[in-house]
């Protein structure tokens, strides 16, 4: 028996007669080979089946359900294993996953081939159709990154084999379905180049910047921006350029281990991590924040780090609370070497007051984007605060179209798959749940007097993910602050907006 869950769910004989399925036997189906190998609990099963229209006794209902199902599949290997079910089952996920893998081993020739037979393994999105519970949609979206994933890796493999025009008219289509993946896109710089057709690939490059800023007020990363200068100057172009500069270490905070990297030179300037983030994701140039540190490692030595279960700090989280980031935040500034400058955006505001109001010897001076010091006088709808909680926590990197207006009002489709990954890339959603939660919640605005060092406050009047009040407060709590008022209804710096913001902020550190 074969099981296919690359497109629509599939049941075949062993001789490859498709079997009929039911929609409720194939969402039962689905949800046992995403965990396929683990036991699925008995009440999950039939609130993934029935949703909102659960029957008298669901225990019994589902109980009918997998008996059908053994019928329907004879020879499935489906065990009752307290408190629910296992089922042992091999799909073309697996063999997909197998071929990807040792495509990563193999050399460029080889890896073409292995990828291209992984490709085609595809029918579809993943658990397509009725199979659609929640447990098959977050192993779906597992999948489709690494569709995504490999399908650029088939496109370098080919670029590096002489294989451009092969390449190019797919690459063109993915490229379009999908034009604010930044690895594709400067794989399409270097395909059409290398085909002779460099003014074609510079056009690739202005409309992408021109997308980047109108879906996600961000400027090309540092490794495109290096592509096309080396088209520009028609040096070679066969190999992507790497991140440049980034030094990354670990080191230990109140019994966590946290990763921090440096980039730049000049006065230290500590960034803080916001809600969710990860080093690779803001290096990478994906990050909300990332046009922003970009520009200003022109001028300075930038640190940033990821706290505890977030990006390269991976590992369970038992406290989401101020104290432990005051504590990450304090080792972070004692290792780079105080005093130093602080740039706290987004939810990070709270932490950078902590730290200036204990530690005022490790703090020249302080710059505020888009945050807060108060959060229930910030946040003042507790019903809206606790369902984004709940959101994150069952549907968290779904694509959400919610999220991407609050950062970007007016996103499109693209910019809610982008912001979706990069949140799904910086946090699982146990973690982005409980430091949302704790950001709600966290009050420091009884520190903002003993805060010595002097502050400039940035913030947008329109923003709906930290409303300007918050800014305000801020500022207006703080004894040597200074708030620019920035119109617009963004949460972070844009594109427009980006000359004046690194102006302002390079100003007051001097």
């Amino acid at each position: 028996m074969r099981f296919r869950v690359l497109g629509a769910v599939r049941a075949y004989a062993a001789d490859g007669t498709p079997i009929p399925l039911g929609d409720r036997q194939r969402a039962l189906l689905a949800a046992l080979l995403a965990r396929a190998g683990r036991v699925v609990p008995a009440d999950l099963l039939a609130e993934l089946i029935w949703r909102d229209s659960q029957p008298a006794d669901p225990v019994a209902a589902l109980h009918s359900q997998v008996s059908r199902l053994r019928r329907t599949l004879p020879g499935l290997l489906l065990a009752t294993e307290p408190p629910g079910y296992l089922l042992r089952a091999a799909t073309d996920a697996d063999r997909f996953d197998q071929l990807v893998a040792s495509a990563a081993r193999a050399d460029p020739v080889t890896r073409e081939k292995l990828l291209d037979e992984a490709l085609g393994l595809w029918h579809g999105p993943a658990y397509a159709g009725p199979a659609d519970t929640e447990i098959a949609r977050l192993e779906a979206i597992r999948l489709d990154e690494s569709r995504l994933h490999a399908t650029e890796q088939w496109h370098e493999a080919l670029l590096h084999t002489g294989q451009a025009a092969r390449s190019l008219p797919r690459l063109e289509a993915f490229v379009a379905e999908h034009p604010l993946r930044e690895t594709a896109r400067d794989l399409l710089l270097r395909t059409l180049f290398a085909l002779g057709r460099t003014a074609d690939a510079l056009d690739a490059y202005r409309q992408y910047a021109t997308s980047l800023a109108a879906e996600l007020g961000l400027e090309p990363s540092a490794a495109i921006r290096e592509t096309h200068r080396r088209i520009l100057r028609q040096e070679p172009v066969h190999d992507a350029p790497p991140l440049l500069g980034l030094k990354t270490a670990h080191l230990t905070a109140g019994g966590r281990t946290i990763a921090m990297a440096g980039l730049g030179s000049g006065p230290p300037l500590v960034s803080l991590p916001g809600w969710v983030t990860s080093i690779d994701v803001v290096a990478a140039g994906r990050d909300p924040r990332s046009s922003l540190l970009q520009r200003l490692v022109a001028r300075h030595a930038i640190t940033i780090y990821d706290r505890q279960g977030t990006g390269l700090s991976r590992g369970p989280v038992t406290d989401f609370g101020l104290a432990a980031a005051v504590t990450e935040l304090h080792a972070v500034v004692l290792r780079v070497g105080p005093p130093v400058n602080l740039l706290a955006m987004s939810e990070a505001g709270p932490v950078a007051v902590a730290l200036a109001a204990a530690h005022p010897e490790l703090v020249d001076r302080l710059v505020f984007v888009g945050t807060y010091a108060d959060g229930p006088a910030t946040f003042r709808r507790p019903d809206l605060n606790a369902a984004l909680v709940t959101m994150v926590r069952t549907h968290w990197g779904l694509g959400s179209k919610l999220f991407a207006d609050l950062f970007r009002p007016g996103a499109g489709e693209a910019a809610a798959r982008h912001l979706a990954e990069v949140l799904r890339d910086s946090a699982d959603r146990d973690v982005a749940a409980g430091y949302l939660e704790a950001a709600y919640d966290v009050d420091t605005s009884a520190l903002l007097p003993q805060v010595t060092a002097p502050a400039l406050v940035l913030h947008y009047r329109g923003d709906r993910v930290i409303p300007f009040e918050g800014g305000r407060q801020l500022a207006a709590g703080l004894p040597d602050a200074r708030l620019v008022p920035l119109e617009g209804r963004y949460h972070l710096p844009d594109a427009t907006d980006l000359d004046r913001v690194v102006d302002l902020i390079t100003d007051f550190l001097g």
